[in-house]
């Protein structure tokens, strides 16, 4: 157990080390993330145990780390792990906590998923690769399986051991900010997640000492902040600034304005209101000026929007593959072309282990599949398709410059209810939410940085078109597939 305690020289040379280490924010955003459940991931024996969907099914960091060849052949260059903290043990109404974001203990991990040892293996093995490590931290509530009235102060350790270290509980108001930092997530019935008064110094200072031990005992390199919108933004900017490593925060909002302001005192947000647009329009409920208007908002409001971790589904949403949209939901087609927005857009492409497999749970906890259950199939449509998206944006990264191609904004050359036109770098990517089931007519291109004359190659399909006298070209239809077209100068490392 990790005990709290005053700084030592010691400790403070070792912060000081992992601060000067960690990687930058502009050096996180040069790279794509692959988030894991641990328990759900892979078993420390490579076994396939079937399992209820609520309980642990027996994934830990050990099995993680035996199956780093398979996300790091994707492309990945970081992997996004669950909380690592203690949580309750005993069978809730919701079943047991093998997420992880029930913790009632910050000084000890959760054994469930292995040893300190284990860990640290994980992140060394991580480190040698060339990866890095993010890990899922919550400081906003513990967890007591209990009514909101009943909760045992006494069980959870010092100095949260008292009901004074919390809020006291009241339902949330999500309409008042105020309700929304200081009452409960849960009130009623079990578990109840006791809310900390992360707005007292006494409360909040241990809190984060407990996560700098974590980032500096494990070499981690990046924290995902559980209910950031739910912790005041005074005590984030001192969470991050004592943490020194990248932080991205989770505020659930589809309002642009409101999730910008948890940029400044966190490095980065989780992007939910570009999530809830790219939803609606890859589905085709609606068309791709409203995804266009919310790129070009976030552009303008964010004080970095290169900087925000972009996702299509996670641990808390239902998976890509399973929406219906227009009735037609279910084609891989429209997961590839939105993965390619994904990869091309302003921002950190995050993918949840998974998508690549197709997995198509809908919501909680039917999201939370074992990863083994697809025998990690290295010859997966999309699981090829995202390590050819990952090699491409890195290429086009490595000719236009890394500093311009992931700081400059991603420019749109036309949308429809169709088709959505991009230009990234030296990349023209052409999406559509045709699929199968509906024509691709292809999309007349013009303003684009090509010239008259160039020969331009499809990354996707190796075709060739030629730019007009005009400037203009056309992208012809691809049976529902994107396009990612650059000039052929450039496309001998994808199509010979």
């Amino acid at each position: 157990m990790l005990a709290i305690r005053k700084p030592a020289l010691a400790s403070i040379v070792a912060v000081f080390i992992a601060i000067v280490q960690a990687k930058t924010v502009e050096e996180w955003k040069e790279l794509s993330i692959y988030q894991v459940l641990t328990d759900r991931f892979a078993t420390t024996n490579l076994t396939a145990p079937e399992c209820w969907i609520r309980d642990y099914c027996g994934g830990t960091w050990k099995g993680l780390e035996k199956k780093l060849d398979y996300i790091q052949n994707m492309g990945f260059d970081a992997i996004w792990i669950s909380p690592i903290i203690h949580n309750i043990e005993v069978n809730t109404p919701w079943g047991y906590a093998f997420h992880g974001y029930w913790g009632d203990d910050p000084y000890r991990l959760n054994d469930h998923f292995g040893t300190p040892e284990d860990l640290k293996s994980l992140s060394d093995s991580l480190h040698r690769r060339g990866m890095s490590l993010m890990v899922d931290v919550v400081i906003n509530h513990f967890a007591s399986n209990t009514g909101s009235t009943d909760v045992d102060y006494s069980l959870f350790p010092s100095p949260f051991n008292t009901a004074s270290a919390f809020h006291q509980p009241c339902a949330i108001d999500f309409s008042n900010q105020s309700s929304i930092e200081d009452c409960w997530l849960v009130t009623d019935p079990a578990p109840v997640l006791p809310d900390l008064k992360n707005d007292d110094d006494v409360i909040l200072d241990p809190l984060i000492e407990s996560v700098v031990d974590l980032v500096v005992k494990y070499d981690i390199d990046g924290i995902r902040l559980d209910t950031a919108r739910h912790i005041p933004k005074a005590s984030l900017s001192k969470f991050q600034e004592k943490v020194g490593v990248f932080v991205t925060g989770e505020a659930l909002n589809e309002s642009v304005p409101y999730v910008a302001q948890y940029q400044g005192p966190l490095d980065s947000a989780i992007n939910y209101p570009l999530w809830y647009a790219l939803i609606d329009s890859f589905m085709g409920r609606t068309t791709f000026d409203f995804l266009v208007s919310v790129v070009k908002s976030e552009q303008a409001t964010f004080s970095d929007a290169h900087a925000l971790t972009n996702f299509l589904d996670n641990q808390d949403q239902p998976r890509f593959a399973s929406y219906l949209g227009d009735g037609h939901g279910d084609d891989v087609l429209r997961d590839e072309n939105a993965a390619t927005f994904l990869f091309f857009v302003s921002g950190i492409p995050v993918i949840y282990y998974g998508f690549e497999q197709r997995f198509n749970g809908g919501y909680d906890p039917v999201n939370r599949e074992t990863m083994w259950s697809s025998d990690y199939n290295t010859s997966a449509p999309l699981y090829n398709y995202i390590a050819r998206l990952n090699s491409i944006r890195k290429y086009a990264a490595s000719i236009t410059g890394k500093n311009a191609f992931y700081s400059e904004d991603t420019v749109f050359l036309g949308s429809s209810a169709r088709h959505l036109v991009m230009q990234r770098g030296l990349l023209v990517a052409v999406l559509t939410n045709a699929g199968t089931h509906l024509e691709d007519t292809g999309y007349t291109i013009s303003g684009s940085q090509f010239k008259a004359g160039d020969s331009l190659t499809d990354l996707v399909s190796c075709d060739v078109v030629h730019v007009g006298s005009n400037g203009v070209f056309i992208s012809p239809g691809n049976a529902g597939k994107a396009r990612i077209w650059i000039n052929t100068k450039y496309a001998r490392k994808f199509c010979f």
